[in-house]
């Protein structure tokens, strides 16, 4: 059977030969709760009534009617779950045409309604849908998409943890994640199942499961937990609290037939925990979690683009995510880290100055600096370098990917933290006490005037500045030596102008302090004591105290091809230790697991499938949550 045509309401179909007239009556949507849609069809050829259904197996059969029997069309939906495959149930049903008539208007009461609509409809649809008659099943290949293991396995590597929230069944769920490395199979993995009936038999489940992860949290084993979304809605209800430590404790959990609302909640209740989260997702069900979480990706594929729009990032494949997180997302945090200090660092120079200037002027609210100096030092003195620090990177693209490793330092905070904060304080107060002390001492038996001290410490500041974004820099381009060098020259060039108008309160000031060697040689002396501790301190930590990073950069000078260093081992395994991923204090005991896993090594696994949705979940200081809602092949 072809769709040969659609005008309006009415289908045209063409079966073998034939052609076939159906009128579109009404149209039952699909949601989230019902987990089904249905239309309401008249045959144009003999003027027959029927009502088509499709949707999840836990929606059709409790529809269809009791005399018919449903066994193999279940044990067919459970084998092509086993394999990984999406299904489908189909069933229909003839109608009367008074029936129709009085169950249209209802329908249509209720759809204009403005008060509980989505209620109301959903009360009158499943008033129709119901004595169905089976028809069968259908199972599809949802193929995982290029590079989704890899990128799962890297982002692993990186201290990221990953909650899978699906709509799936259970064992389409259990495949799936096999065949995207979400899970280990036995003996490296273990999966332990939430699961019951009622209150009492899902308490106990969580309760086992709760029990078997402290104890396995001090074997070398990837354990794991699935929950599917009736019992989810129990444990979240009832259960909240240790639904929570479990959170805390698992590295990898799986949530399938989990409703839109329900992902929402599942990323509010990992936010609760202090937990950084990303969410992912494809389609229009995703779009809820996407939002709830600190971090919105969208995928733009055939599912639409509602989750790509709602999300704050949008990407075309989910093996880009590696590239967003440990590239770009790593550069942004160095680059913000660096930024922030460094805008704090520089003001404050200023004002601590401004600070020492007031004890010499007898607390008398002098000001140091006039106003147009002060005005200029954030415009123009000192802002254009800083920017071109968007251009900076410690290590390169190809480093960065083959050591994932290395972003434990972004998730600790190594960068900016109260003691990196504390250190370019100190490094501002002793900037401001070298500038200020030594331009003091060197004019101090001169007959100067005011604003040419001012003018000397100024430059001062302007000259430490620069040597200070070039000892940050990690990778020099011609916009970076442009920017430090030719801010420097804008700052003469700026002032001698401004010294050859007579009101502007600097007349001539920068000729006759530039004719001086007393205003070179401080400036010489101002670079040498500023930046010779700094540089000397920098240069002890690089090289009798290096970090991971520090080798990378060496090993990227001296030997830019070479792709491993056996000398990393050492330093990351350090690293490792000191921001471990899993910063949660588990139990310690030697007892064998309470619980028998369910899961097991299976030729099915070799077989392609869909992603479902992932949740990556950090729980290092810095947490960082991530999670993917299964992505179909572009």
């Amino acid at each position: 059977m072809v769709l040969t045509s659609k005008t309006g309401n009415f289908l045209d179909m063409n079966f073998n030969g034939l052609v076939l007239r159906y009128e579109i009556l009404d149209t039952l949507e699909f949601t989230s709760d019902r987990k089904c849609m249905s239309v309401v069809v008249r045959d144009c050829q003999n003027g027959r009534i029927m009502l088509l259904s499709k949707g999840a197996d836990e929606a059709i059969f409790p529809c269809i009617s009791s005399e018919q029997q449903v066994r193999p069309v279940v044990e067919a939906v459970e084998h092509f779950a086993q394999l990984g495959l999406r299904t489908l149930c189909l069933a229909w049903r003839d109608l009367k045409e008074d029936e129709y008539r009085d169950w249209s208007i209802m329908y249509k009461e209720a759809s204009s309604s403005l008060i509980d609509r989505e209620w109301k409809v959903a009360e009158v649809c499943q008033q129709l849908e119901h004595n169905l008659e089976l028809l069968g099943a259908t199972a599809i290949e949802d193929r995982l998409q290029d590079g989704v293991p890899e990128t799962i396995e890297t982002l692993r590597k990186a201290g990221i943890n990953f909650w899978m929230l699906t709509g799936d069944k259970q064992n389409t769920a259990i495949q799936i994640a096999l065949l995207c490395n979400f899970i280990s199979p036995e003996p490296e993995g273990q999966l332990l199942l939430i699961q019951g009936k009622n209150l009492d038999e899902v308490s106990r489940s969580l309760e086992r499961v709760l029990l078997t992860m402290r104890i396995s949290s001090t074997e070398h084993k990837d354990v794991a937990f699935i929950v599917d979304g009736w019992t989810l809605e129990i444990i979240l209800k009832h259960h909240y609290e240790a639904f929570t430590d479990l959170a805390m404790l698992s590295r990898t959990a799986i949530c399938c037939r989990v409703t839109p609302s329900q992902k929402a909640q599942l990323v509010e209740l990992l936010k609760a925990c202090d937990y950084r989260t990303l969410a992912i997702g494809d389609g229009g069900n995703d779009v809820r979690m996407i939002q709830e979480a600190h971090i919105g990706v969208g995928i733009s594929g055939r599912e639409g683009l509602q989750a790509a729009r709602a999300a704050d990032f949008s990407i075309g494949k989910f093996r880009f995510l590696k590239r967003l997180i440990l590239v770009h997302g790593r550069y942004s945090y160095n680059r913000t880290a660096f930024l922030s200090q460094y805008s704090f660092y520089k003001s404050l120079l200023i004002c601590f100055i401004q600070i020492f200037f007031s004890f010499v002027s007898g607390v008398s609210g002098t000001s140091l600096f006039n106003s147009f100096s002060l005005m200029a030092y954030n415009v123009f003195y000192t802002s254009v370098p800083v920017l071109m620090s968007v251009l900076d990177k410690d290590l390169s693209e190809r480093t960065v990917m083959q050591h994932p490793q290395i972003l434990f330092y972004c998730q600790a905070g190594r960068l900016l933290n109260p003691s990196t904060f504390a250190g370019w304080f100190g490094r501002s107060l002793f900037h401001a006490a070298v500038v200020f002390l030594v331009t003091i001492h060197a004019y101090s038996n001169e007959k100067s005037e005011m604003e040419e001290l001012s003018m000397v410490a100024l430059s001062g500041c302007i000259w430490l500045q620069a040597f200070v974004i070039t000892l940050e820099t990690n990778s020099f381009t011609i916009l970076q030596h442009a920017a430090i060098w030719g801010n420097l020259i804008a700052f003469y060039v700026i002032n001698f102008i401004v010294s050859t108008i007579p009101w502007a309160g600097m007349y001539t000031i920068m000729f006759r302090v530039c004719k001086q060697p007393a205003y070179w040689l401080t400036m010489l002396a101002i670079i040498i004591l500023g930046m010779g501790p700094i540089t000397a301190l920098k240069y002890f930590r690089y090289t009798y105290r290096s970090s991971a990073i520090n080798i990378l950069q060496q090993l990227e000078r001296s030997q830019p091809n070479t792709h491993s260093n056996p000398n990393l081992e050492a330093p990351i395994k350090n690293m490792e230790r000191e921001v471990s991923p899993l910063s949660v204090t588990h139990p310690k005991s030697s007892k064998a697991s309470v619980y028998e896993p369910l899961l097991c090594e299976s030729p099915s696994t070799k077989r392609a499938a869909g992603v479902a949705a992932f949740d990556f979940l950090q729980a290092s200081p810095s947490r960082l949550s991530i999670i993917y809602s299964r992505s179909k092949n572009n």
